[in-house]
């Protein structure tokens, strides 16, 4: 496909192949954004799905189709002059080098579709897999941030009280430890179509094929994506799901991630470590640091009634996509499991304790009948 770009390049020449990928881009750009929000005027949820793939598709196409005409009108000058043959090995250069940029956007966006069968192609495409390899990640990282404040994945939103200052440690994400545990936090994505929305967030492998994430990125959900940092992608079924403690375990045949080593309860004042998948963007690893445990009232994921639940509140960068993942130990072992950020503090998140956690954790190996994911959450 990219040597087909290249080809493409060189024939039209940078005068032309500028505008068309331009117009290109600006497709892309507007439906990476508009497409979701057009589809979410449509009265009937089940068809959210399809038509933000049309939609999208179609102002891909009037991108192209105005930057083609624009293209072809400017180069007209060109074709005559001695500047001929440079403007063709630029056109081929800059054509190859946009057509990997504009793979991966797209690749990524698909992925957030939580549709089974396009992402498990993104993960099987060696072409997809080696672009997403040369982006670098700050650059994903923006596009999921900025996609993310435009559609918002969600995450549930807990006021606690915080006394004093929360302060982020500097700690050593890229720790060897961390770096081993990395290997078994998984992306979690899914399409409710109920409600006809994408979901999106992080989990972790507690036995062999079984993942623990909370019951809010899965609710509504029938068949849950796991995506591995490694580049392995399999469809599971939710064999336990409790939307009072905010808690499921997914089933994943086949996945290849070891089990994570679970440890005690931390205290407050303890450094430790999030990873996850924030906004369904790149892995992540931040600081985190305990400033307190405590028993608050916490809604379920309906927000239909509080019941009391052991949290660590913590210093730490939450944000939408790192509900389920877990809350490690600096030698790469799990204590917890994030399930909200502050409502009113940038720096403030919420994990439950293994107190919760680990009566889940302990029953993993014997769940293997799918259960009801419930309804899906309305905004």
């Amino acid at each position: 496909m990219l040597l087909g770009y290249v080809a493409y390049g060189f024939r039209n020449g940078l005068s032309r192949s500028a505008f068309t990928i331009a117009g290109i881009i600006a497709g892309i750009i507007a439906a990476f954004f508009l497409a979701p929000l057009i589809a979410g005027l449509v009265p009937v949820p089940f068809l959210h799905l399809g038509v933000t793939v049309v939609v999208a598709i179609g102002f891909v196409a009037l991108g192209h189709a105005l930057g083609s005409a624009i293209g072809r009108f400017i180069r007209r000058g060109i074709l005559s002059s001695p500047l001929s043959g440079i403007d063709r090995v630029l056109g081929a250069v800059v054509t190859g080098v946009v057509a990997a940029l504009v793979a991966s956007m797209v690749s990524f966006s698909v992925s957030q579709l939580g549709v089974p069968v396009l992402s498990r192609a993104i993960a099987g495409s060696t072409f997809l897999r080696i672009v997403n390899t040369l982006t670098p990640d700050p650059v994903e990282a923006f596009l999921a941030q900025v996609r993310g404040a435009v559609v918002d994945k969600g995450i549930p939103l807990f006021t606690g009280a915080v006394e004093g200052t929360p302060t982020i440690p500097q700690i050593d994400t890229g720790s060897g430890a961390l770096n081993q545990a990395a290997q078994s936090v998984v992306r979690i994505t899914g399409n409710a179509y109920a409600c006809g929305v994408s979901q999106s967030g992080s989990g972790f492998v507690v036995y062999q094929d079984r993942v623990v994430t909370n019951a809010h990125v899965v609710a509504g959900v029938t068949d849950p994506v796991i995506e591995t940092l490694a580049g392995q992608s399999i469809t599971g079924t939710v064999v336990y799901f409790d939307p009072v403690d905010d808690l499921a375990v997914i089933a994943a045949p086949g996945l290849e991630a070891p089990a994570l080593p679970l440890a005690s309860t931390l205290d407050a004042g303890t450094d430790a470590a999030v990873e996850g998948y924030p906004y369904g963007g790149p892995f992540t690893s931040g600081a985190a640091n305990i400033i307190s445990v405590t028993r608050p009232a916490v809604p379920d994921i309906y927000s239909d009634t509080r019941n009391q639940r052991e949290v660590y509140t913590l210093a730490a960068d939450i944000r939408e996509g790192n509900s389920g993942g877990p809350l490690l130990t600096l030698d790469g072992s799990v204590a917890g499991v994030v399930f909200a950020r502050s409502s009113d503090r940038a720096d403030v998140g919420y994990a439950m304790t293994m107190l919760e956690l680990e009566p889940v954790t302990n029953q993993a190996a014997g769940l293997t009948e799918t259960v009801s994911t419930g309804s899906c959450i309305r905004d």
